[in-house]
């Protein structure tokens, strides 16, 4: 085990034992109410969680200014803390730490654990238990179709929502493009997006000129990138991590690949960074819950929590889905009214909450109505170009820089 490893474990489980009040109990109006989660800080998926367990205790000292929640069972404020740990970006590890923190750190809730990969067994824990649980990145229909009580995701957005508003945005500009090629990592949510919006786009006019599946160990995507020159579309849809596909990315520049515009749904800071010697990522779409500059209700709040934590919002496209899973879980607790697992359960059925962007509600299954704003990277600054309503820039098209 690593320095940073031991680091994050010794922290963890000083959040989880160590801390006064960290074994909360039911209707208690005198313990903390506390909210236990995982974070992937370390193994695979670490490059998408820049910072989030700073970003996570921000939150708890910013909503703990006032006292905390309202309570009116209590008719007074109730502090939260969270108990937090490293899960790795491992499904069986995530699923140990609920089980963990539902039977020793008796933790009140659960809520902001991400991946559909990891959060699909992880509810089961939740069910199990009977503790309410409020997934991050979960964009995979089936999860939400197995009849769970305890179970919601507050993904930006739902694989049915992927595209909405990208698929808005071209059919509002011009020239319109009138061919697509398809590049989808091997992974459950983006095979999700593919077959649902190729045939939505191509529906709308956006005819497919090549589809390619990879896998995650992938490094050289040249036969790809020969295979998109040939068949010259108008949109490259890169359907994938970013972290998978900055070779792809690189050798789409070194390539010279000309095409109106490049649609990455999960491009972040890392990426430009890495990508920046072969030119970047200027011009690219991809999609956001919120950056600054978009009207919200939570915008000074998300703001100061991320300064205050030295995270930057734009590090990575997956962060605001996590911090929304907080904010629901915490208005879903004060609408209860009381620390007590299926009153909360009740506020969430069906429930109807502020988001970073736009009202979130959830429907009988748990899945939410979430819809992603369009990004496009202009002068090196991510800027919203669509819903027009909510746009900070206007949209730059075809993109200057794959001309």
């Amino acid at each position: 085990m690593n320095n940073r490893m031991l680091y994050i474990a010794a922290g963890a489980m000083a959040l989880a034992l160590g801390a006064p009040g960290a074994l909360a109990k039911q209707n208690s109006c005198d313990d903390p109410i506390v909210i236990g989660t995982t974070i992937s800080l370390t193994g695979p998926l670490a490059s998408l969680t820049p910072g989030w367990d700073k970003v996570t205790e921000q939150l708890a000292a910013e909503i703990n200014k006032p006292g905390g929640i309202m309570m009116k069972s209590c008719n007074k404020r109730v502090p939260i803390k969270f108990v937090i740990y490293d899960d790795q970006g491992n499904p069986a590890t995530a699923t140990s730490l609920h089980e963990k923190m539902a039977t020793v750190d008796n933790v009140d809730v659960f809520a902001g654990v991400d991946w559909s990969f990891v959060v699909g067994p992880v509810s089961n824990v939740a069910e199990k238990y009977k503790i309410p649980l409020i997934g991050g990145n979960v964009a995979t229909p089936a999860l939400f179709e197995r009849g769970l009580k305890y179970f919601w995701a507050t993904p930006y957005p739902m694989a049915s929502n992927w595209d909405a508003n990208f698929a808005d945005l071209i059919k509002n500009v011009d020239p319109k493009p009138k061919t697509i090629f398809w590049v989808t990592q091997d992974n459950p949510v983006y095979k999700a997006v593919f077959d649902i919006w190729s045939k939505k786009h191509e529906a709308a006019g956006l005819k497919i000129v090549g589809s390619e599946i990879f896998p995650n160990d992938i490094k050289d995507f040249s036969s790809i990138v020969l295979k998109i020159r040939a068949a010259k579309p108008d949109i490259i849809h890169v359907n994938s991590f970013d972290n998978i596909a900055v070779p792809l990315m690189q050798q789409l520049r070194q390539m010279k690949v000309k095409v109106m515009d490049i649609h990455f749904p999960i491009a972040s800071e890392a990426l430009a960074a890495q990508t920046k010697a072969y030119g970047g990522i200027e011009g690219i779409t991809s999609v956001a819950s919120w950056i600054p500059g978009v009207k919200g209700p939570f915008n000074e709040l998300i703001e100061r929590v991320y300064k205050n934590a030295g995270v930057s919002l734009e590090a990575t496209a997956t962060n605001m889905p996590r911090f929304t899973a907080y904010l629901i879980m915490i208005q879903a607790i004060e609408k209860a009214g009381v620390v007590d697992r299926e009153k909360i359960r009740e506020a969430l059925y069906k429930g109807s909450f502020d988001g970073p962007n736009a009202r979130i509600t959830f429907d009988e299954t748990g899945a939410p109505d979430t819809q992603t704003l369009v990004t496009q990277v202009q002068d090196g600054k991510f800027t919203v170009v669509w819903p027009p309503n909510q746009a900070t820039a206007k949209v730059r098209w075809p993109a200057p820089t794959w001309q």
